[in-house]
């Protein structure tokens, strides 16, 4: 039998682009780097404890409550800075979360019940909007699983009136600590978003401002995300969150080197990244094999013989680098070189030293016209 296909072969649209400055959503991710012991953040150790100095071990001991140990519940409820009224600033979001106390408990317990298991996403959305039988239907969901994550048996345990005034409380006890580095924050964050709002209205493509916002994160191809929104963040540098809410995929972005105001003379923290991914043996040889074409996590874990959560950390750090691109969504994840990698070396190292190039007797060497 012969057939003609008379389907449309044309792409899907790609989805509306838009990027945000969100005060409310920065405040969030700050007090979420200040739970996080972790030494992960450009920002540096040393900051950070002056900034934790500054909370009382009361409220640092609520924040970590209120977190429960998952080092990621404010950045979820971060994800609130995407739709909130514009400005999107802290008071907006004060009284979102005044009318409804249990917006921050649905949103944690929507995402925690999806990375538990993988649920129907419209659902997960009606919850968190506080749609009429939603939270009932994951409650029996829930109620007939087998085995619950931790992270959604506290939350279950948890009256969500009672979560959303102390969620409240935290806000405005960490309110003046906030207001002290508000303007060194968004400045940069307004910069950034100005940046991008240029290239969408120049007419860049999203998949390219998306690359380059992300530093290697490769759109997918779900024909239900209609909507990227942009949302910039000083405080979590060097990390990428991907997070979504309805028909919207969220990206929290890190604030481009360009808009920081960083000490003249001392290397870039892109040129640290760069070398801090390539002075690695199992790094180099990821690279090596992602030489060969893309691979999986699974593949990238047997080719190191090291457990899932160390592949993936290595992989992480060539994508900060801008050395990896990634693509897919979860076990289908794929990772790619995005550049070749001893050209982005001796190109990043070459432009930091040029302006102090010497001969080989001391003398400066003449420069390329």
């Amino acid at each position: 039998m012969r057939v003609k296909d008379l389907r449309p072969t044309s792409p899907a649209p790609a989805p509306a682009l838009s990027v945000r400055a969100s005060a409310a959503a920065e405040l969030l991710r700050l007090i979420g780097v200040l739970v996080d012991d972790s030494d992960e953040y450009d920002v540096g150790p040393e900051r950070l404890a002056e900034l934790r100095g500054r909370l009382s071990e009361e409220v640092l001991s609520e924040l970590r409550a209120i977190d429960g140990g998952s080092r990621v519940s404010f950045q979820v409820l971060s994800l609130l800075g995407a739709d909130l009224p514009d400005p999107a600033g802290v008071e907006e979001m004060v009284a979102a979360l005044e009318v409804d106390h249990g917006l921050g408990w649905r949103l944690l317990l929507a995402h925690h019940a999806h990375q538990d298991q993988r649920r129907d996403l419209e659902l997960l959305e009606a919850v968190v909007v506080g749609r009429d039988g939603a939270l009932a239907t994951l409650l029996d969901e829930l109620e007939g699983a087998s085995e619950l994550a931790e992270e959604v048996s506290t939350l279950l345990a948890t009256d969500p009136e009672e979560h959303g005034q102390r969620l409240l409380a935290a806000i405005r006890a960490v309110r003046p600590l906030w207001d002290s580095v508000a303007q060194e924050t968004m400045h940069a964050i307004n910069r950034d978003v100005a940046y991008r709002q240029s290239q969408i209205e120049a007419g860049k493509s999203v998949a390219e401002i998306v690359l380059a916002a992300t530093n290697g994160y490769e759109l997918s191809d779900d024909p239900a995300i209609r909507r990227i929104v942009l949302l910039p963040s000083f405080w979590i540098r060097p990390w990428l969150v991907v997070g979504r809410r309805a028909d919207a995929e969220v990206l929290t972005t890190v604030v481009a080197e360009e808009f920081l105001i960083l000490p003249p003379q001392a290397p870039s923290p892109a040129l640290l990244k760069l070398f801090k991914a390539l002075g690695d043996e199992s790094r180099l040889t990821l690279l090596r094999r992602l030489s060969s074409g893309p691979i999986s996590l699974t593949e990238a874990t047997a080719e190191l013989g090291v457990a899932k959560a160390t592949a993936h950390h290595h992989l992480s750090i060539l994508r900060q680098a801008g050395l990896v691109v990634i693509g897919g969504e979860g076990r289908g994840s794929r990772y790619a070189l995005r550049q070749d990698p001893p050209t982005v070396a001796a190109q990043a190292l070459a432009a930091y030293l040029q302006p102090h190039r010497v001969s080989s007797l001391g003398h400066p060497e003449p420069q390329d016209p």
